[in-house]
């Protein structure tokens, strides 16, 4: 039995082979602080019956997906995967071939633009 979660190329997560969809586990997951184990594998901790658990996320590319970008008073935010909004830091996009990426979450992870807001991103930054 794998003990980790896969997170697929549209930021959809699964554990043993079956899709997590229930709202209070994803709700769950997304309030877990993340750790960087290596280039492919991040770890979530969170405390029950205070002792520390951990499991494994292995992205098939990166965790969290960039879904939407909107401009406010002069700021970009990028609208999350996870259902949060976060101010853009410009000097952390990069691109690989023709996808963006930022890095979020306190400059910690590596999120990647979906087409939409790949789309969007050229938008805003030649609109302003």
């Amino acid at each position: 039995m794998d003990d980790s979660i896969k997170v697929d190329i549209e930021g959809n997560l699964y554990f043993e082979g079956q899709k997590l969809t229930h709202d209070k586990i994803i709700e769950f997951f997304k309030k877990l602080d993340f750790e960087k184990v290596d280039d492919k594998t991040y770890q979530l901790k969170w405390q029950n019956n205070n002792q520390t658990q951990r499991i494994n996320i292995i992205p098939e590319d990166t965790i969290f997906i960039i879904k939407d970008v909107v401009k406010e008073s002069n700021e970009i935010k990028l609208v999350i995967n996870d259902e949060t909004m976060e101010k853009l830091e410009t000097s952390t996009l990069e691109f690989n071939g023709n996808i963006p990426y930022a890095l979020i979450k306190r400059g910690r992870i590596k999120a990647r633009f979906n087409r939409h807001a790949a789309f969007k991103l050229g938008e805003v930054m030649l609109g302003s």
